[in-house]
């Protein structure tokens, strides 16, 4: 599944932060489909993937693919939590096995389909956001094959806003919006421009930043932006939060805090990349639940790391009494943002909040 981008996912597990490698699944059903599994897997893994190869009929010099012991229904059910699948036959057989799991296009794995002599590489579903259409590019161009892209923006050579978004690690707010902004640029309409963010590359032709529209797209972490009647936001995840709070206080309590302060300074919760405290926190209950609500890691770190930033922070000899550091949530959420502030300490009933951003920029 893809709920991030094909640039990796993050996870963390204890203290550490761990970057997650792609995992792809492929399955064939004859033996030259094997041959073509096993040279489509070898490609894969030496771009950086995870490949997992499947197949019914295998020769015994054929290493890198494993026998298929189950119905291909139980194969797709059981592997439809990988971030693609590949079928090496027939596009029927991929589409009647997939049909009963497809559930969105925010959440479906990426599906391809490759004949079993490897001609053609043909991009099935989750073109854009689950990036089967960039991955069947760079397969096709790895064994020698047609890739097979059959995207309206993508044939006419448009701007796809949920494929840029989703290679640039942007949360797409509506995806209802995304729809109608292509449908808008198939028709040769201008669509407008925004980003609050640095710009690498050239925008393409089809979006504007001078001229006015109605309809357009905003790459901010801001709640509301007033540039467009329509705006489709696209969200980079740039922001931390750094929390510090009493013992035991509650997961209700603290989302309450925590959501007065985003919506008082316009910013939107799927702007916040993680949640930091100190490492006496790392069991309480309610910052966990906080971060499984929201889906975001959870980073603890020792009064020692947090004492060693160099930085302006405001000071508590109260804190320090407790935690041996003069300030947690300023100093966590710099650490853990590797960039700087843009919200200094608020504290309210043993709750304090702060909020760091990181340096980025997107590019065309």
């Amino acid at each position: 599944m893809h709920p991030d981008s094909w640039s990796g996912c993050i996870f963390v597990i204890g203290k550490e932060t761990v970057v997650r490698e792609k995992e792809i699944a492929l399955v064939s059903f004859t033996k030259n489909g094997a041959l073509t599994a096993q040279k489509i897997a070898c490609f894969i893994k030496s771009i950086g993937y995870i490949p997992e190869a499947y197949a019914k009929k295998i020769d015994q010099n054929e290493d890198a693919v494993l026998p298929l012991e189950q119905s291909l229904s139980e194969w797709t059910e059981a592997h439809f939590s990988k971030d693609a699948l590949i079928f090496i036959g027939a596009t029927g057989i991929a589409v009647r096995a997939i049909a009963p799991f497809i559930k969105g296009k925010t959440v479906d794995p990426a599906v391809i389909v490759v004949d079993e002599k490897g001609r053609f590489v043909i991009s099935l579903l989750s073109g854009h956001i689950g990036g089967a259409n960039r991955l069947s590019e760079q397969i096709a161009v790895g064994i020698g094959a047609v890739p097979v892209i059959t995207t309206a923006t993508d044939i006419n050579g448009k701007f796809a806003v949920d494929q840029w978004a989703n290679e640039q690690n942007l949360f797409i707010s509506d995806m209802k919006l995304a729809k109608k902004i292509a449908s808008a640029l198939l028709e040769e309409k201008k669509v407008g421009f925004f980003s609050e963010i640095p710009i690498l590359g050239k925008i393409p032709s089809e979006l504007t930043q001078v001229e006015p529209c109605s309809l357009g797209i905003a790459v901010t972490t801001k709640e509301k932006v007033n540039l467009y009647e329509e705006t489709l936001y696209l969200v980079p995840r740039r922001l931390t939060l750094g929390i510090g709070c009493r013992k035991d206080t509650s997961f209700e309590k603290l989302e309450r805090f925590t959501n007065e302060v985003l919506e008082r300074e316009n910013i939107r919760w799927s702007a916040i990349d993680r949640i930091a405290t100190i490492d006496i926190k790392q069991e309480e209950k309610g910052l966990i639940t906080l971060c499984e609500k929201h889906n975001l890691p959870f980073e603890t770190y020792n009064a020692e790391v947090l004492s060693s930033l160099a930085g302006d922070f405001t000071p508590s000899k109260f804190v320090r009494s407790i935690t041996g550091v003069d300030n947690v949530c300023e100093r966590a959420a710099v650490h853990a943002s590797k960039g700087k502030l843009i919200l200094k300490k608020e504290a309210r009933d043993g709750m304090t909040i702060a909020i760091a951003e990181k340096e980025l920029s997107i590019r065309f």
